[in-house]
């Protein structure tokens, strides 16, 4: 209620939900962009010597995710099963994102869902990210903002260096 722009991020199936919300909270959305995570592992993971990687490759592996997805209104349980790995049984919750990049570099069975990260942040932590082919799940980001509000120039220039940043990274 209080910020004038943002910029959100869910899983595709739940357009339906968002749709709602924004209408019901008089909100304007508009997706910048669509794309599924990738693998995020140690150079040192023998994921990342594989050339196609599958779902059930994974099944040996430690997951590394955030203990804090949230859907508004939706049961926790929904969210969770829709964003954790059915072929995991071992993971790791981080609460504190910067630990996620020295978990999965010195911990070579570990792996972690992301968005696509740009090469020097790779490079810095000995990281490579894999694509999974038999990986579905698309994901949003969304600028929204309340209807009516007037976007002041400092918001445009930050939209601009957003579209910017997507060229960048996907």
């Amino acid at each position: 209620g209080d910020c004038g722009l943002a910029v959100i991020r869910y899983q595709s199936t739940f357009d339906k939900y968002f749709n709602n919300l924004f209408n019901e909270k008089n909100i304007l959305a508009e997706t910048i962009t669509e794309f599924s995570y990738v693998l995020l592992v140690s150079k040192n993971s023998t994921l990342a010597r594989k050339d196609d990687i599958e779902l059930s490759d994974l099944s040996e592996y430690i997951e590394i995710t955030h203990s804090d997805p949230y859907v508004p209104s939706l049961p926790l349980n929904d969210v969770m099963k829709a964003e954790l790995s059915e072929y995991v049984n071992k993971r790791i919750f981080v609460f504190e994102r910067g630990s996620q990049f020295v978990l999965l570099e010195n911990v070579p069975e570990t792996f972690m869902w992301v968005s696509p990260i740009p090469q020097p942040l790779l490079f810095k932590h000995n990281l490579v990210q894999k694509t999974c082919n038999s990986n579905n799940k698309k994901y949003r980001d969304v600028l929204i903002h309340r209807r009516g509000y007037k976007l002041t120039e400092l918001d445009n220039r930050f939209i601009d260096e957003v579209y910017k940043a997507k060229t960048i990274f996907l």
